[in-house]
């Protein structure tokens, strides 16, 4: 079974790029995306619940998980996600139109042609001039800004460590029970819209609750620790294998965790928060997986850069 390595053990490997970490906004700057999407097991053959979307030569991203609660014999909260997705991806264009605008425009047409079910969301947007990063959240999906300095550990010595700059909040009615979008779209004014000026090298990591519920924060900066010199690499070819490497790590960390279903003394976020709420559970939280990560570039979008349309190939009217 796979392990995360802990934070002391690993801290021996990590390194200091060879050149300087960036220290001021930059103007022009462009994602890179590696992406990964594992569906659970028992919903493999129809493609899992989760969907994603990521655009380089836009700036664009999102991810979105089919609430299982909405399911029934006639309801496939699959269809919905991408549903809801694809409309998104459709409406943002590259401009700097509002995200809330993005989203009125999807609940107007998912009310012009229904998909039945219900989703969480998050959608999001660097900016194709200046430097702001923009974020759209809905229900218990997340997002990390994460920015490499160098940082002195008492074992290891100095590293660059990816500090927090930016760190979505889940939105909860109540433990395991997610805000989420329907037909209707009603909860769209609920959503959380927050922003962050990038830098060139900053990493952004976005997932679904299947990542978030097994795999700590803490876990997800070492996978990016790990991987600095190479995602901020002159050459851009090395640093899309870096981001390639890093979204299919955190994607088979997750799964592998949430697999160990039941296993007492295995530590994970989902078993954390349940024992804050007076519940017990043990062990990962088997579940579709979807990981996006991206890595802020210096300059405007190159040609040959890349469209993921995870599981939106399965959308038919959309």
């Amino acid at each position: 079974t796979k392990r995360l390595t802990t934070r002391r053990s690993m801290l021996g490997t990590l390194r200091l790029p060879s050149g300087p970490l960036a220290r001021q906004p930059s103007r022009g700057l462009h994602l890179l995306f590696g992406a990964c999407g594992i569906p659970h097991p028992s919903k493999a053959a129809k493609g899992g619940e989760d969907a994603f979307f990521c655009d380089e030569a836009k700036g664009t991203f999102g991810v979105a998980d089919g609430v299982g609660g909405s399911a029934s014999a006639f309801v496939d909260p699959g269809e919905f996600s991408r549903a809801l997705l694809r409309s998104c991806d459709e409406r943002l264009d590259g401009s700097c139109e509002a995200l809330r605008a993005v989203l009125a425009g999807t609940a107007q047409r998912l009310r012009e042609a229904p998909v039945a079910g219900s989703s969480t969301l998050l959608v999001g947007q660097l900016e194709p001039e200046g430097a702001t990063l923009r974020l759209l959240n809905i229900g218990d999906c997340g997002a990390m800004l994460l920015r490499p300095a160098a940082r002195r550990f008492r074992a290891g010595g100095t590293v660059a460590w990816p500090r927090v700059v930016l760190r979505t909040a889940e939105q909860t009615h109540y433990f395991n029970c997610p805000y989420q979008l329907d037909g209707e779209m009603e909860q769209a004014a609920d959503a959380d819209e927050v922003r962050a000026t990038a830098r060139v090298g900053d990493v952004l990591l976005v997932a679904t609750d299947g990542v978030l519920d097994n795999l700590f924060d803490s876990a997800l900066q070492m996978e990016v620790a790990r991987r600095v010199p190479q995602l901020q690499a002159a050459d851009e070819a090395a640093a899309r294998e870096a981001v390639d490497a890093l979204a299919a790590a955190i994607g088979e960390a997750a799964a592998a965790t949430g697999a160990r279903e039941d296993e007492e003394g295995l530590p994970t976020p989902f078993a954390a928060a349940a024992a804050q709420e007076g519940y017990t559970f043990h062990g990962g939280k088997r579940d579709d997986v979807a990981v996006l990560a991206g890595v802020v570039r210096a300059g405007p979008p190159p040609a040959g850069l890349r469209r993921r349309l995870g599981n939106l190939e399965y959308v038919d009217s959309y």
